[in-house]
């Protein structure tokens, strides 16, 4: 069973530190002049994303456990909800939110297979360890 992000810990990441790079699966080739060669090496290769968390002390601990006992220090995928897409209302081709029959508006539910990117979660605090910022690489899955 692949591991789930933990529901008891923050399930959106800060905005201002998420980043989110397209994912490249070419092979370059340095030439004795010029620019130099590319080709395509993969059909798919992962997504890297920068994400950080606000946690709080408990959290801090909840999010160390997760990373040594349920995803082995990194070397296991698990999923997490897609911070790009999952929540957003569904639109119609004119733009207009769908609804459901009581009026509400339909939501994406949409999920990220992903692995820590090179390197563990990195702990910074500003405030003498009242809350952290958790910071690591993730890299979504094709």
């Amino acid at each position: 069973m692949i591991p789930t992000w933990p529901a008891d810990l923050p399930q959106r990441v800060l905005a201002d530190s998420f980043s989110e790079t397209l994912a490249d699966g070419r092979l370059r080739t340095s030439t004795e002049t010029g620019m130099g060669k590319s080709r395509l090496r993969f059909s798919s290769a992962p997504k890297p994303l920068a994400v950080a968390f606000k946690v709080d002390p408990d959290q801090k601990a909840r999010l160390e456990r997760f990373w040594i006992e349920e995803i082995a220090r990194g070397a296991l995928p698990f999923l997490i909800q897609d911070q790009t897409k999952d929540g957003l209302a569904m639109l119609t081709d004119d733009g207009l939110q769908l609804l459901d029959d009581a009026g509400q508006p339909l939501l994406i539910s949409a999920w990220w297979l992903v692995m820590i990117g090179e390197g563990p979660p990195v702990f910074t605090t500003r405030n003498r360890g009242m809350t952290y910022t958790a910071a690591f690489p993730l890299m979504v899955m094709p």
